[in-house]
């Protein structure tokens, strides 16, 4: 909800800096990172508080893979692109792994487990197996299990990713927050981005630059990177009202369980096409996520709030598939940010009325930002700083 014009103020002034990183979830504190290894003056603003959109409404899957399975990956982006993209969400969790999450309470080296409840997935998850063995990828198959999610009888077999992991994903983006907190601008939100010129920047006029207002203030930079997933288009229909649309809002909604009996969960869990999911924290509770693709037409927008036909279906899956019962210990949805062919998007905005190369966007990870947005940071620094190659162009758009 836009900022009404009784609570801007100046309290912030006019800051210089090499970088602004607008959006303070994973992909934001990931760009940030890489660019003060680069040695640039960075600052990162954030509309409400770090990690409160998505980052931290996820089911803290580090899940090698896509949203699809890898031979469906291959059948929609092509054998060297889906190859390319497992090795990216490999490189994912290394890098988060070098920035010390390990060392958190909630981390647990766990495998994933996409579980086949029907024989149409069952045969692509076979063919998936065979591929990834093909292709120097690690991974095993289960035609049983004893943990409790197998008791039900839904299973028809599952491909297990042995090197994935999980944790708490707000555990997760403090950790990685906190060397950054001095350089975090809480509760603001970007008014408006412009040329450094005259008009827009007086004095502080400067070529080549931006200057983006804030509801405190404003950072004159030569870069900002947008790294607003799902809040995108809100932010670039003034700019590029087509790239804008190329990201879709859509609601993901969750909900914990506290078991009534013993249960195990020995993996995480992705289950009928990734379409639901699950997981058992440290402490045993389960974490249930998924149903949106039943109710598709209105798990789309902003709106974060869960929905009681929503919550009544995760629940009914819980019991039957999962044969989980127990008292629901907490509700929650988090807006993600969809692209149409499930790739992220990363580069320059193009449009006449900023500077060239000035302003870019970081975004797009379809429900995947966990596995995805450090690596494609990584990405994005690249290409910004060094001309690197684009890991994911969005002239790729136009060609839709």
């Amino acid at each position: 909800m836009p900022a009404p014009y009784w609570r801007h103020s100046n309290a912030l002034g006019t800051r210089q800096i090499d970088a602004l990183v607008v959006g303070a979830g994973v992909c934001g504190l990931s760009v940030a990172t890489e660019l003060l290894e680069r040695n640039l003056r960075v600052a990162i603003v954030e509309r409400h508080t770090l990690g409160a959109g998505a980052s931290s409404r996820n089911a803290g899957f580090l899940m090698r893979g896509m949203a699809e399975n890898y031979a469906a990956a291959i059948q929609t982006h092509g054998r060297d692109r889906a190859r390319a993209m497992w090795r990216f969400t490999e490189e994912n969790l290394a890098i988060l792994l070098e920035r010390g999450i390990d060392a958190l309470p909630s981390f647990r080296r766990v495998p994933s487990c996409l579980m086949a409840i029907d024989t149409t997935e069952l045969a692509q998850l076979r063919e998936s197996l065979a591929l990834l063995r093909e292709d120097a990828f690690a991974a095993d198959w289960l035609d049983t299990h004893d943990d409790s999610a197998w008791a039900s009888g839904a299973a028809l077999g599952a491909l297990v990713n042995p090197a994935d992991a999980s944790i708490n994903p707000w555990q997760m983006l403090q950790h990685l927050g906190a060397p950054l907190r001095p350089l975090i601008f809480e509760q603001q939100e970007l008014l408006g981005i412009h040329p450094a010129d005259a008009r827009h920047a007086g004095p502080l006029a400067s070529p080549g630059h931006v200057i983006a207002r804030t509801t405190d203030g404003a950072f004159l930079a030569r870069h900002v990177i947008l790294c607003t997933n799902a809040y995108t288009p809100r932010v670039l229909a003034a700019h590029d009202p087509t790239l804008a649309a190329a990201i879709a809002p859509k609601r993901g909604q969750m909900l914990a369980i506290r078991p009534d009996t013993p249960y195990r969960l020995d993996f995480s869990y992705y289950i009928n096409f990734g379409h639901e999911y699950a997981r058992q924290t440290p402490d045993g509770t389960v974490v249930v996520g998924g149903k949106r693709t039943t109710r598709a037409d209105e798990e789309v927008g902003y709106d974060d709030e869960p929905t009681e036909a929503i919550q009544r279906e995760l629940e009914a899956f819980a019991r039957g598939t999962l044969g989980l019962e127990g008292g629901v210990m907490a509700r929650w949805g988090g807006t993600m940010g969809f692209t149409a062919d499930g790739l992220p998007l990363v580069g320059p905005i193009a449009t006449p009325d900023l500077p060239d190369r000035a302003v870019w966007l970081c975004a797009g990870f379809t429900g995947h930002g966990m596995s995805l947005a450090a690596r494609t940071a990584q990405a994005c620094v690249h290409e910004l700083l060094d001309h690197g190659p684009p890991a994911f162009p969005l002239a790729r758009l136009s060609a839709r």
